[in-house]
């Protein structure tokens, strides 16, 4: 399994805490289960948009 190393600023640490307080998950939970998966998905979607936009010919005939 690959793992990584992530720093925050306090103020992007005190909102991570909050949201995950607010569900009654501790900070590593909230970023596995809801941060990364939402990230992956939103990054994937751009990625595919952007696929398909060069691939579009430029000159059409």
């Amino acid at each position: 399994m690959s793992k990584f190393i992530m720093s925050v600023g306090d103020d992007a640490y005190q909102v991570l805490q909050l949201e995950a307080t607010r569900r009654l998950i501790s900070v590593q939970e909230l970023l596995r289960a809801v941060i990364i998966p939402e990230w992956v998905e939103q990054y994937l979607d751009a990625q595919k948009a952007q696929a398909q936009h060069m691939a579009q010919p430029l000159i059409r005939s």
